[in-house]
């Protein structure tokens, strides 16, 4: 892939780098200075917020600022990221699929990865729309406007046969991409020695059933399918006060799966359980009539609960996954003990424990 610009770290971030890359997207404007802060809270990848400053008056469209993404400081999370082939896959969607996308997502000014998967990307400043909080949650009016969001995401590559033969995009064996069942019944162990009291019995039994039947569930499912961001969770969406359209940001483990994926991942840990009981048939309801409105076909809300029943436990692979193949911090420690809690109460309450045969 042809380099249109120079990939650097985020101190190689300079202004002439600055101004070649805004001129790549038509913003004719010279930055004469700049300066840089980190933001977010990335566990594969840094993002760092630049603030510009121009020589004379600059154009309409020269924006004040900008945030760049850049690999991991972090030696276990830059292999990660690049053995997964994770920074390859959120560079491709920006450079492949983020304009044909119906989905709210930033502008890419720069989308670059190298041979060794050496990466920049560089986006719009969303400011002052506010990054979501996982341990937070959701309200139910954020929720469905998160959903909404899915729903065109979905409904703009269901069934694609033509994305299905990109060489770039990333098509699991199984029902989900990324977490072997070798990967998952390691972690587990890791998980249990290195946690061991963090959460309430009934949930470790029903990570126990999940570990020991993961090879069961992760058999390939059959159509429908449509590329899924994979990580549909607040920490990744913008919220802004005025209750306009959710921004989905972080496409690393976007792939092209069964449906149904983004709203179990997402539905299972956004609420206390009684306010996910009390909403979420009413949620899927609105995403699914959101699906038909934008001309999927040929998918029953009972298909759609079937989906949502065996992708509740999505969560649970991805947190105890990540507990052994990201950077570990006390947020960390505490944002894995959340998902892990609300997937598998998402589980019980859902019967999905059924589908699993030991």
């Amino acid at each position: 892939m042809k380099q249109t610009i120079e990939i650097v770290p985020p101190e190689g971030i300079t202004p002439r780098w600055m101004t070649k890359a805004l001129r790549g997207r038509g913003v004719d404007a010279t930055v004469s200075d700049l300066t840089m802060e980190p933001v977010g809270t990335g566990q594969v990848a840094e993002a760092r917020r630049f603030h510009l400053k121009y020589q004379g008056t600059a154009p309409s469209n020269a924006p004040r600022s900008v945030v760049g993404k850049f690999p991991s400081t972090d030696a276990v999370a830059v292999a990660t990221g690049k053995d997964l082939k994770l920074y390859w896959a959120e560079v491709m969607f920006y450079r492949e699929l983020a304009e044909r996308a119906r989905i709210r997502t930033p502008l890419a000014y720069v989308a670059e990865i190298s041979e060794t998967h050496d990466f920049v990307l560089l986006f719009e400043d969303l400011a002052p729309a506010q990054v979501g909080d996982q341990m937070r949650g959701c309200t139910v009016d954020e929720a469905r406007r998160a959903l909404s969001e899915a729903s065109k995401l979905h409904s703009s590559f269901w069934n694609d046969a033509e994305l299905a033969q990109q060489e770039w995009l990333s098509i699991p064996k199984g029902c989900q991409g990324l977490y072997t069942t070798e990967l998952i019944e390691s972690s587990w162990a890791y998980f249990k020695k290195t946690y061991d009291g963090a959460l309430a019995p009934e949930v470790v039994d029903v990570c126990e059933k999940y570990v020991r039947n993961h090879a069961h569930w992760n058999r390939p499912r059959p159509l429908p399918k449509c590329f899924s961001h994979n990580d549909f969770r607040p920490d990744n969406m913008l919220f802004s006060a005025d209750g306009g359209r959710v921004a989905v940001v972080d496409w690393q483990t976007s792939s092209y799966l069964g449906s149904g994926m983004d709203v179990a991942y997402f539905l299972g840990a956004i609420f206390d359980r009684d306010t996910r009981r009390t909403n979420e048939r009413t949620l899927l309801q609105e995403y699914h009539t959101d699906l038909v409105a934008y001309g999927v076909e040929d998918y029953s809300f009972d298909h759609l609960l079937d989906d949502y029943r065996h992708y509740s436990f999505a969560q649970l692979a991805v947190a105890i996954a990540a507990t052994v193949i990201v950077k570990r911090t006390e947020r960390g420690d505490r944002l894995f003990m959340h998902m892990i809690t609300g997937a598998a109460h998402q589980a019980l309450d859902n019967h999905a424990l059924d589908l699993l045969p030991d």
